[in-house]
């Protein structure tokens, strides 16, 4: 009987959590602590937890519209992911305005510090571009740069069909980014040569930091 209560009371967990999802997601989490399933606020969860293995477990650690606080509308209201991309992006130099709109039509979301929003090694389908914050990407644990306003991360995985080959973190206190399906990005951007050849430009540049970093992780490892 003391096993088929504890199930019980774990489905039902489950099934509270699946009913607010939309609504619950952003603000906490549910973690097992031994035969018991506890609610954990998102700024209490340990960092290994904000950790997903897929696209859309992440998306569970976003801050969406209906749950900003006044900070994050002050900030949104000063964002304009379209002329942001047409003014300050290097990938879409040149991009014609009704292109960037179309793109501009991504979910807008808030993620706080420590937040992944691309796990190396997982599956990854969602291109981001930043409008406030910083976002710090590691491979193996080395940090090999940091991504600000204006710039475009996810594009490794979209351009070579694989896992991701690094992790993004969220490395300010907030960050408010513009999340893009590959898809999407790719339908938008199919006509626009030029956007290829500087995603080539940036697929080589990653790839070279890539190697520069597994280079001093299995010297560390070696010295160690």
């Amino acid at each position: 009987p003391s096993r088929l209560s504890r199930s019980l009371r774990i489905m039902r967990a489950a099934s509270r959590l699946l009913r607010w999802a939309p609504i619950a997601a952003p603000l906490a989490w549910l973690r097992r602590e031994g035969t018991e399933w506890k609610v954990v606020p998102q700024g209490q969860a340990p960092r290994n937890e904000l950790s997903c293995s897929t696209t859309g477990d992440r998306e569970f650690a976003y801050i969406h519209e209906h749950n900003w606080n006044e900070q994050m509308w002050n900030i949104a209201g000063r964002v304009d992911f379209q002329s942001l991309m047409e003014e300050g992006c290097y990938l879409l130099k040149g991009v014609a305005s009704d292109v960037i709109h179309r793109l501009s039509f991504g979910a807008k979301v808030f993620a706080r510090r420590g937040t992944v929003l691309i796990e190396e090694g997982s599956e990854n389908s969602a291109i981001f571009v930043v409008g406030h914050g910083a976002l710090k990407v590691t491979v193996k644990g080395e940090k090999i740069s940091t991504i600000g306003p204006g710039q475009v991360v996810g594009l490794y995985t979209m351009l070579k069909g694989t896992n991701a080959s690094a992790t993004v973190t969220v490395s300010s206190e907030l960050a408010y980014v513009l999340e893009l399906r590959h898809s999407h990005f790719q339908s938008c951007l199919e006509d626009e040569p030029s956007v290829k050849q500087r995603m080539q430009v940036i697929l080589e540049q990653r790839e070279a930091q890539n190697k520069a970093a597994e280079m001093v992780h299995n010297k560390t490892i070696r010295e160690v």
